[in-house]
């Protein structure tokens, strides 16, 4: 899916039955926006293994969810998928042996780009391809150009599954681009001396969210899919990244360490209104929208290990 997670069905409407997620916190979201804080809704568990855990992403039915896993030792990081309605344990994504992470579902559920490492002596290619939902079909859309060393990073769907963004080293400094499906056709986005990375495309395709230190610290921006109009969202005293736009286009959901540790925090979609979400002594990062907009899913390490959340956020 792209990074906003598509649009779901409200229950009571006709179309598809309720979600597995949208099931567990219906009639829960008792949250409210208060002087800044968001009052935090029911909260789902979805792993409990502890291991280190990154980017969760949503197919779009809201049945299946995918994330990275940091294999014990910390020696691997391979793709999982889970199907949230069933007690089996998460499944690899593909057999490969070198390291592979950041997946995300095309946003008719095919489909999966991931990013795959390809180890060169004490270095590694970092390329992104696409594979099919049940794991076949490995092949790279955007790569390393003349067998120089690379870092294709952070896949994120355009809504209409024509197109994906993505950061890239390939012109030297890291800055965010756009390609089609099959990685051909690409379109700089970014021209900054400093970084540019995890792009969001927003539900209407006429923009992508990033993070930029182009401003000083990580700070929040977004430009036109063609490159043009670049603006500002954030001016935060922390560090502000992985923006992630809700299924409808109105909010934004980001990490930020504004008040001194790492939050899940909700904001207009043009960044005003900042509210913190997450509330945790322990680190919360790496959100993404549930499909049906009801709630956010995180990364944590609030129970000791790093494992995968969602809590309910206000309508």
């Amino acid at each position: 899916m792209p990074c906003h997670e598509g649009k779901g069905k409200r229950p009571g409407t006709k179309g598809p039955s309720p979600r597995p997620f949208a099931v567990a916190v219906l009639g829960l979201l008792t949250v409210a926006a208060v002087a800044g804080v968001v009052r935090p809704g029911a909260l789902t568990r979805h792993t409990r293994d502890g291991l280190g855990k990154q980017r969760p992403a949503w197919s779009p039915d809201g049945r299946t969810l995918t994330f990275a896993r940091h294999e014990a030792g910390g020696t691997r990081i391979w793709q999982y998928v889970a199907d949230v309605a069933s007690s089996a344990p998460p499944r690899r994504l593909t057999d490969r042996k070198a390291p592979e992470h950041d997946a995300v579902f095309s946003p008719d559920g095919t489909r999966l780009l991931l990013v795959t490492v390809t180890l060169s002596g004490t270095q590694g290619n970092l390329d992104i391809a696409s594979v099919a939902a049940d794991g076949t079909g490995l092949k790279a859309v955007a790569g390393s150009p003349g067998g120089r060393v690379t870092h294709e990073e952070w896949p994120a769907w355009s809504p209409d599954g024509r197109r994906f963004a993505f950061s890239s080293t390939h012109e030297g400094n890291q800055e965010l681009y756009t390609a089609a499906a099959d990685g051909s056709g690409p379109v700089r986005l970014t021209r900054s001396p400093g970084v540019d990375a995890h792009p969001c495309w927003s539900p209407d395709g006429k923009t992508v969210a990033f993070a930029t230190d182009r401003w000083g610290g990580l700070e929040l921006a977004t430009v036109r899919a063609d490159g043009t109009g670049l603006a500002r969202l954030t001016r935060s005293p922390g560090l502000d990244d992985y923006p992630a736009y809700s299924p409808d286009g109105s909010r934004l959901a980001f990490v930020s360490n504004r008040d001194g540790q790492f939050e899940v925090y909700l904001s207009a979609a043009d960044g005003t209104g900042p509210v913190n979400l997450s509330r945790h002594p322990h680190r919360d990062t790496f959100p993404t929208w549930t499909p049906d907009g009801l709630g956010v899913t995180f990364v944590s390490d609030r129970d000791g290990g790093s494992d995968v959340y969602t809590q309910a956020v206000p309508r």
